[in-house]
């Protein structure tokens, strides 16, 4: 099972893959962070339909604060195989 099934208890499998990848912020956030937001999804939206390379994607994720962005990319990684091979 990923580790993103064993954490939500469900196999799921989202509409748009970029629900796997998106953050969100809290209505009490900064200018900054709710900026910070909107370039993380943007990001994600721009490797998934491969505008941007998966090097410039972690780039983007570790200067917008996103701690070990590589093992945020493992666990989407790592569930999309687990959704395959059992669909």
């Amino acid at each position: 099972m990923s580790k993103i099934a064993e954490r939500t208890g469900i196999i799921w499998t989202p509409n748009d893959p970029l629900d796997l990848l998106s953050v969100d912020v809290d209505g009490n956030c900064s200018e900054a962070e709710f900026q910070g937001m909107l370039a993380i999804n943007q990001a994600g939206r721009d490797w998934l339909t491969g505008k941007i390379d998966v090097v410039e994607y972690l780039d983007k994720l570790e200067y917008y604060g996103i701690p070990n962005p590589f093992e945020m990319l493992d666990e989407f990684a790592e569930h999309v195989d687990f959704v395959i091979s059992h669909g």
